[in-house]
């Protein structure tokens, strides 16, 4: 949940910050006759992206949880918040590296802007996601029926 929260922070700072760029991209996109124009689809979008991040952040928050839980003892990393922040790297590289290559025919400083921002919000999810794993995890305990074999 705390993942969605900060993404949609993210997503509404982002879209103003990049707010000529938006308006840019949108004008350009919308047809000539249109009843919509470019600023008003931009306050719209200011109202839409940081609720469409935060939902779809949630619930890729709790897929990722319930994937690092399933595969944890799999993960490369001493402690829970070093697993969670290498876990957090790659969805770095996935989603933001990778995921917003297409944003590059915005120019590099869109690019460069989204990476960054997909840093800082990967790194604080996997620090998280490895605290509170660690927390509220319960130690694995050998079943004393299988100490035999």
């Amino acid at each position: 949940m705390l993942y969605g929260i900060l993404l949609g922070v993210l997503s509404y700072l982002a879209i103003n910050a990049q707010k000529a760029t938006v308006i840019a991209q949108i004008s350009a996109s919308l047809p000539a006759n249109s009843p919509v124009t470019a600023e008003q689809a931009f306050e719209i979008a200011v109202l839409i992206a940081p609720v469409v991040a935060a939902v779809a952040g949630v619930i890729g928050g709790i897929i990722i949880g319930a994937v690092y839980g399933r595969f944890f003892e799999r993960i490369p990393g001493m402690t829970p918040v070093v697993k969670g922040i290498l876990v957090g790297i790659v969805l770095w590289l996935l989603l933001s590296v990778l995921g917003s290559a297409r944003d590059l025919r915005y120019g590099f400083s869109v690019y460069a802007g989204d990476i960054g921002l997909g840093l800082v919000s990967a790194l604080l999810f996997g620090l998280v996601l490895g605290y509170l794993y660690g927390r509220f995890s319960r130690p694995k305990v050998p079943d004393p029926a299988m100490q035999g074999l």
